[in-house]
């Protein structure tokens, strides 16, 4: 008799078991924000409230990273720390590659939307809320966009050609130069300004009470991060109606007493070392491009207009992903002065692509020159002597050597003759 282990499992299995990988994302995602949570609650100095509400307060936090949304004390707030929605999409991407079909990936999106509706539902806090209807739906569109990429990117990606392939790994290159570059100028920025964000840390709550603002602080390092993106391609960042940033000019009104914002630049703007640092990080996103684009041949091996039109699709998927980055990061609270806080996501994309497109051209068009100038060097210089071959003569024989009357014979010839 067949063991029943043989079948494979039915399409309601399949779905069924999708469905509770669905619930416990949600559960270890509640219960790694829960941890910092906690530790707010128990630090001394912060609000008398009840365990049951803090975990509440958890799972706001965690549902807010789906980007839905949230309502804090009545007023609408749409800008989420990144960092949560990071650690989402880690939670998302492990889930995914578990699935091993198409309707078990169906039942984790299906679980997952369904439970986060309903801890939103549960988790109100007086005021203070995430929305049912838009949290479900962003939690829907997460799970699909970020566990649809990990489950099922992979394939599509090895059936793409080589050059297609080369392409989307120059559009990360340029993503990842100008978000490193952007994570060193705000880590710089900081810290010269880290006298100052501890005077706002002390202002807010000093001691281990202050602990609740440090670690939204730490939560909305990427925001940061990616404001940073803005100010190096140009368009800058907002923080409120009232203050704006760029490498050309500086418009700073009243800021909310955050430390993260003890970064902001207040006086004139460093226009001169704030544009060579922008050009600095273009032409090396730029080289990078067209490295990657051209893959194990040299550029110049190539035709100009093919590795043109590869690295202008780079800088588009980069701009494209970029802008959408630049999106998530920023948002408002309420809409008053602070409806906009961050880079303009589309901003952020176009010039990215004329950044990255110009840069690529500048290191094509070097290549190409020093290929063209090393072929004159080589038309100047002529052709190589062609290497004569040596060719081995024939070995001296035997008789050779005492014919003609020199070596070791004429020396036993005069013994002779003399004895």
């Amino acid at each position: 008799m067949a063991n029943s282990d043989e079948y494979p499992a039915g399409w309601l299995t399949q779905f069924r078991r999708g469905a509770v990988g669905g619930v416990l994302l949600f559960v270890l995602a509640v219960v790694l924000t829960a941890i910092p949570t906690f530790l707010a609650w128990l630090a001394p100095g912060a609000d008398s409230t009840s365990a049951g509400r803090a975990l509440k307060a958890a799972m706001v936090v965690a549902i807010s990273g789906n980007q839905g949304g949230v309502v804090l004390n009545g007023t609408s707030v749409s800008l989420s720390p990144l960092l949560v929605s990071l650690l989402l999409g880690w939670l998302v991407v492990g889930q995914a590659r578990g699935q091993d079909t198409a309707i078990g990936f169906a039942g984790l999106v299906t679980g997952y939307t369904v439970v986060t509706a309903m801890a939103a539902h549960w988790s109100q806090l007086g005021a203070t809320r995430v929305p049912v209807a838009s949290s479900a739906v962003a939690a829907c569109c997460f799970v699909l966009s970020v566990g649809g990429a990990a489950r099922f990117g992979p394939a599509y990606w090895n059936r793409l050609a080589e050059r297609w392939r080369q392409v989307g790994k120059a559009a990360a290159g340029i993503c990842a130069v100008y978000v490193l570059a952007a994570a060193l100028l705000a880590a710089g920025v900081l810290a010269t300004h880290l006298h100052e964000a501890a005077r706002l840390q002390g202002v807010l709550a000093g001691g281990a009470a202050g602990l609740p603002v440090a670690l939204l602080g730490i939560a909305a390092t990427p925001n940061a991060v990616l404001s940073g993106v803005g100010y190096l391609t140009g368009p800058g960042f907002e923080v409120g109606s009232h203050t704006s940033v760029s490498m050309f000019a500086v418009v700073h009104g009243q800021l909310p007493v955050f430390p993260l914002l003890a970064g902001v630049p207040s006086g004139r703007p460093a226009t001169a070392l704030g544009a060579a640092v922008g050009v600095l990080t273009a032409l090396v996103a730029g080289w990078l491009a067209v490295r990657l684009v051209s893959g194990s041949a040299r550029p110049s091996d190539r035709p100009v207009a093919d590795v043109g039109i590869d690295v202008l699709l780079a800088a588009l998927g980069a701009g494209v992903m970029l802008a959408g980055l630049s999106a998530l990061a920023a948002g408002g609270v309420g809409s008053g002065s602070l409806s906009h806080v961050g880079a303009t996501g589309w901003q952020v994309g176009a010039a990215i692509v004329a950044l990255a497109s110009a840069a690529s051209a500048i290191w094509v068009g070097i290549d190409r020159l020093r290929h063209r100038a090393a072929g004159v060097q080589a038309s100047v210089e002529g052709p190589p002597a062609p290497r004569l071959r040596q060719v081995p003569g024939p070995a001296p024989s035997e008789s050779s050597g005492r014919d003609d009357g020199s070596g070791p014979d004429r020396e036993e010839r005069r013994l002779r003759s003399t004895g």
